[in-house]
């Protein structure tokens, strides 16, 4: 029997006049997004270790017959137990993994400000129980069938994000939050005072915004979306560092700073590490 984790991307959006805005559908435009992504991940039974980048938060599914330990930074947590929330990561979050299948969910910014009231730096690097956020709607999914925790998981989500809507933020607050998810998302900005001119606001304010909602000041996101996609082109190219300088990196030791601030080693140690975990397979960089 294989151990498996599936990935259910959370967000949905859709464009209105040039803004990002959550979609009003619940469960079937959830569902979709399993099969757009396709990320279930077989393993052998018995205990493994997965890396995720730095990255958005996201929600861990763990059911009772799964033992989850996990590290960030220098935080380590001996046992993870029903819903947890992993805030948004400034560094790798190791996994390690031992039972039935866990799910795991990515929360944007925008679910975010659907789902709690906590600020998101008050988190960030961090790991906390959903209820702790105020998530009440995941209570008791882990302690349902493991085949069913997913589906169960994503109608009660989406019921969730429809029914908070936007109600709590007014509509400027909702823009910025949208179009600086796209502006980072495009990963054509790489400082905070260009970004702030491009989504007109202050810099004072796109700073508020981000550390709220985002978990980081501008600056790091901005850099953490650049170094994740450069960091996918050189495990492309074979980790060749020429195939850098279109992320805006001037020389290998530019890229090498980014690397020891967002994965605390060198980019060929990591990736030979995830090459490792991933049973000799070759493990491809994921952003979502």
């Amino acid at each position: 029997m294989d151990v498996t984790m599936l990935i259910v991307p959370m967000r949905s959006t859709t464009t209105t006049d040039g803004v990002l805005v959550t979609a009003r559908s619940v469960e079937g435009e959830l569902r979709s997004r399993i099969d757009a992504l396709g990320i279930v991940h077989p393993r052998s039974t018995g205990a493994f270790e997965m890396s995720r980048l730095p990255g958005t938060a996201r929600i861990l599914i763990i059911p009772e017959s799964a033992r989850v330990s996990a590290r960030i930074r220098n935080r380590f947590y001996d046992r993870l137990t029903d819903v947890v929330v992993v805030g948004p990561s400034s560094r790798p979050v190791t996994l390690q993994i031992e039972g039935a299948p866990l799910v795991e969910i990515p929360l944007s910014p925008l679910d975010w400000a659907r789902l709690t009231t906590v600020a998101a730096t008050a988190v960030s690097d961090r790991i906390v129980g959903a209820s702790d956020l105020g998530i009440k709607c995941l209570d008791g999914v882990a302690d349902r069938e493991a085949n069913d925790i997913a589906r169960f998981a994503i109608t009660r989500l989406a019921d969730a994000v429809v029914a908070r809507g936007t109600a709590s933020l007014d509509t400027t607050t909702t823009t910025l939050i949208a179009q600086l998810t796209a502006l980072i998302d495009e990963g054509l900005v790489y400082d905070a005072a260009t970004a702030a001119e491009q989504v007109l606001t202050t810099p004072h304010n796109l700073r508020r915004i981000a550390l709220r909602w985002f978990g980081f000041p501008p600056k790091t996101l901005l850099m953490r979306r650049r170094f994740i996609a450069a960091l996918g082109r050189f495990q492309e190219t074979g980790m060749n560092f020429t195939a850098i300088t279109q992320f805006g990196y001037f020389d290998a030791s530019h890229f090498l700073r980014d690397a020891n601030r967002f994965l605390g080693t060198t980019p060929r140690r990591y990736l030979r590490r995830m090459d490792g975990s991933s049973g000799g397979k070759a493990a491809s960089i994921r952003t979502v």
